[in-house]
């Protein structure tokens, strides 16, 4: 069975990569873990010495695995609140972007007429993404996570959780992810 009129494999891998895109960044968004420390206590054998481990979110702290909170508002600098803002900024247009690509999957479907602005669309909110991802993990990365390494004393390691390597990923899959679909249509006239 082959593809509508109108659809291409690039059409299909675009829309993929726009869906698995936006699923990393909403996942890196929702979960506690841009930025984990670590310190051990006790006596240097293997048995007897303990670690603790606490994460950071763009809104919640946790310490160890078990207890979560969320950041008191007076610890959030300017540079957190960007970063949170821009994530969800970044997901909207991320989310824009697989919606237009759905659309015009429908409307292939239902032999609609093609709208050829709907492509240029789908291409900028793709790029307006990932340029929302870069501002918001550079606000974490640059500005949040290296204060949290200077003001973390008695912590041994402080590094990059998964969270902020989820978005960053969603974010440059949702940006190709919009050029293929751009480069599909361009193809398919």
């Amino acid at each position: 069975m082959g593809l509508p009129s109108g659809f291409t494999v690039l059409h299909c891998v675009g829309t993929i990569l726009l869906s698995i895109g936006v699923l990393l960044h909403i996942i890196g968004l929702a979960t506690p873990n841009w930025s984990s420390a670590c310190s051990t206590s006790g006596s240097k054998t293997k048995h007897e010495s303990a670690t603790m481990t606490m994460t950071y979110g763009l809104w919640k702290m946790c310490i160890g695995t078990d207890a979560c909170m969320e950041l008191p508002s007076q610890t959030l600098t300017d540079e957190w609140r960007a970063a949170g803002a821009f994530a969800i900024l970044g997901m909207l247009a991320g989310l824009g972007a697989l919606g237009l690509a759905c659309m015009y999957f429908v409307m292939r479907v239902l032999s609609k007429p093609e709208m050829k602005m709907l492509k240029v669309i789908v291409l900028a909110a793709g790029s307006v993404a990932l340029l929302c991802v870069v501002i918001s993990t550079s606000c974490y990365g640059g500005g949040v996570h290296q204060k949290l390494k200077e003001n973390t004393a008695g912590f041994q390691c402080v590094y990059v959780g998964y969270s902020l390597i989820l978005s960053a990923i969603g974010g440059i899959l949702i940006c190709i992810g919009g050029v293929a679909f751009y480069i599909a249509s361009m193809s398919s006239l």
